[in-house]
């Protein structure tokens, strides 16, 4: 979607491997070094979870990472945890031309993309529940003697450095440090469609900006989590790289993780004019869709990608881009997708395009990587550069790169009289693409505006409803009908089942047929605190390992526990809280985007908020809005989830022309964050 008034980048930062800022990050870009090296041991112990040889289903055969040296950033006297820190640091930055009264004075929102940043967690969650553990072994004890002391002095030898910070369990708190740096009030939440999340935060960013509900927000990307529980996640689906990521070219192995923080503070356009702000770029326009039944949740689809790329480039007036930034993450099947999807589009064009990615510097870093990538776009713009891709060799295609090229070498733009276009390939697991165009700001060209169109909050009226019990039983005969084959029904995180249940539910209830919902461009979101049930029990699974000594006869049992918690094997991915909102698009087979939207215990109601401003934009026809309905326990990160209701909203018009119910208007939802 192009949108009625360009939204204006004013201000950019960055803390990325290699780079404490922007000025580092295009120095080690221009000079292609990437940043490929060995974890730190302190990240995870290599001795109880490296293994090369692939023997092992809860350990990792690569111990590859693009990570952030401490140094770049840590304040050892700060009691916040690394990827807060990572963001604050590249905020200060994003913000320095401003004067902080700015901020106080203008309707100021925070909108983060980030998955789970800090690695962290797992290893405080389960020191948090060391006491169940105890009683669990004691239960399971019966026929074994259990050595109570001896176990308890492991557990405590293990888990004796793990930070109290309540910080590391609360993703959205990241948005509250923002505003508290700022010394702001107002919206804030995180978004999460895995490797897309900063681009869904950036749309959703612009969304409130061209809704006039907002004057400034702060958005782009945060990831610290480069913990064993990513590791073997993504070994156990073999796409961990061994030796370096190569995008798009055929001897590349696979991924490698990264991590960092990449923030940009966007305004309207006109207001920026007005305050005379130096602009990096202008975005004029971001399409979003979801992949639905034609890939598996983890499989990129070639033709949902094209869909994506065709209509935004139908909707720009301003010609072809001389540079595409892809997901291009290393592995060959998404790379492939990817490229013969481009290739299609492209076609057409009778010039080069060029094309490359930012993972083959700094990895993949999931919640980050398509801001990264929009900051590469953002810099060259600056620079009038183009960085090289000497790594390129083949393309992965067999049928070669079409009219895109890799560059090996960096290219001068030179001067030009008409605004230079680039745009920005993002996807995640779960299904989510996205895509984003990106333009020069020439001053000559973008004479100053009057106040933009705003786009008015339309009412949204609910159509249907349901609530079903968290652990609700599920019949054999519907796994078939949500295309999830029986092997993979009990290994399923139940947010997904009872989300599903919930769906089939409400539509049922409200006499809505799912030919219906797929005919239309269908949006999915779904809300609740980050963690899963299901990485619950793969954080007990991983690191109650450390626990396991064969001095001691509790060895045998922790492993049979260990084993009974959960399978470690191709699904274990599955457990991200992308892959509700995605599992739903996939089942039902439905186009319109899909993304989860974590606000602690506040998550529903930001849901509500973005999915009527999605029907208000035109984004989408009808929204599926999925809350967990958490409860926190004695320790506020320890959380039970009790049931999972159904919201579907669409507008008053849709809903006449379809001969819906009208349940009720959900006509303005107020979410403040008060700081």
């Amino acid at each position: 979607m192009k949108f009625k008034e360009n939204i204006a980048i004013v201000g950019a930062g960055c803390v990325l491997p290699g780079a404490r800022n922007t000025s580092d990050f295009w120095k080690i870009l221009c000079e292609g070094r990437h940043q490929f090296r060995s974890l730190p041991g302190n990240r995870w112990n290599k001795d109880i979870y490296f293994d090369p040889e692939k023997n092992q289903g809860d350990s990792s055969y690569s111990d590859l990472a693009a990570y952030v040296a401490d140094d770049l950033f840590f304040d050892s006297n700060s009691d916040l945890p690394r990827g807060h820190q990572m963001m604050l640091t590249a905020l200060r930055e994003a913000v320095a031309p401003f004067d902080r009264d700015q901020f106080r004075k203008r309707r100021v929102a925070v909108v983060l993309g980030c998955m789970n940043p800090e690695d962290e967690a797992s290893v405080s969650l389960v020191k948090a529940q060391k006491n169940s553990l105890m009683e669990e072994m004691s239960r399971r004890a019966s026929q074994l003697s259990f050595e109570t002391e001896s176990f308890l002095k492991e557990f405590d030898k293990c888990f004796q450095d793990t930070t109290e910070s309540l910080d590391i369990h609360f993703p959205s708190s990241l948005a509250y440090h923002v505003h508290r740096e700022l010394g702001t009030k107002g919206l804030s939440f995180c978004a999460d469609s895995a490797c897309g999340s900063s681009l869904t935060a950036i749309d959703l960013a612009c969304l409130l900006l061209e809704s006039g509900e907002v004057d400034l927000v702060v958005t782009g990307g945060v990831e610290a989590n480069l913990g064993i529980e990513t590791y073997v996640p993504f070994s156990r689906l073999g796409v961990l790289a061994r030796t370096r990521s190569l995008p798009y070219d055929a001897k590349s192995e696979g991924i490698i993780q990264g991590e960092g923080s990449v923030l940009f503070v966007l305004e309207r356009l006109s207001d920026a004019q007005d305050a005379e702000r130096d602009i990096w770029g202008l975005i004029e326009g971001i399409t979003s869709s979801s992949n639905g039944a034609k890939a598996s949740l983890f499989s990129p689809s070639q033709e949902s990608q094209k869909v994506n790329f065709s209509e935004l480039e139908t909707t720009l007036a301003e010609g072809p881009p001389i540079y595409i930034e892809g997901h291009g993450t290393g592995t060959l099947v998404g790379d492939r997708a990817e490229l013969e999807a481009l290739k299609e589009v492209f076609s057409p064009i009778p010039t080069k395009v060029l094309l490359g990615s930012v993972k083959a510097i700094i990895g993949h870093t999931k919640g980050t990587a398509g801001a990264a990538g929009l900051l590469k776009c953002l810099l060259s713009l600056r620079h009038s550069f183009i960085p090289p891709s000497t790594y390129f060799e083949n393309a992965c295609s067999e049928s070669g790169m079409g009219n895109l090229e890799i560059n090996l070498s960096g290219v001068e733009l030179g001067k030009n009289d008409v605004p230079l276009q680039m745009r920005v390939c993002s996807a995640g697991f779960g299904g989510a693409n996205y895509y984003l165009a990106l333009s020069e700001h020439k001053k000559s060209n973008h004479p100053h505006l009057e106040k933009g169109t705003i786009i008015s909050s339309e009412a949204s009226v609910l159509v249907a409803f349901s609530q079903v019990p968290f652990f609700a039983q599920t019949s054999e005969n519907k796994y078939q009908d949500w295309k999830i084959p029986p092997h993979l029904a009990n290994h399923l995180d139940f947010a997904q089942i009872s989300a599903l249940t919930a769906v089939e539910l409400a539509l049922e209830k409200s006499l809505i047929s799912k030919k219906m919902v797929q005919k239309l461009k269908t949006c999915v979101i779904s809300a609740s605190h980050t963690r899963t049930n299901k990485m619950e029990k793969i954080s007990h699974v991983l690191q109650l390992k450390k626990v396991e000594n064969p001095e001691y006869s509790f060895q045998e049992i922790l492993r049979k526990y260990r084993n009974e918690l959960v399978k470690l094997d191709e699904t274990t991915c599955q457990a991200l809280n992308s892959m509700i909102s995605g599992r739903v698009a996939n089942a039902f087979d439905l186009a319109g985007t899909n993304f989860h939207i974590d606000a602690d215990f506040s998550s529903l109601g930001y849901s509500l908020k973005m999915g009527q401003q999605m029907i208000s934009h035109k984004r989408a026809e009808m929204v599926i809005l999925l809350g967990i309905e958490e409860i926190p326990g004695d320790v506020p990160y320890l959380i039970s989830r009790q049931s999972v209701s159904c919201w579907v909203l669409t507008s008053p018009q849709t809903a006449e022309e379809l001969s819906l119910p009208q349940l009720g208007s959900v006509s303005e939802v107020l979410v403040c964050h008060e700081g």
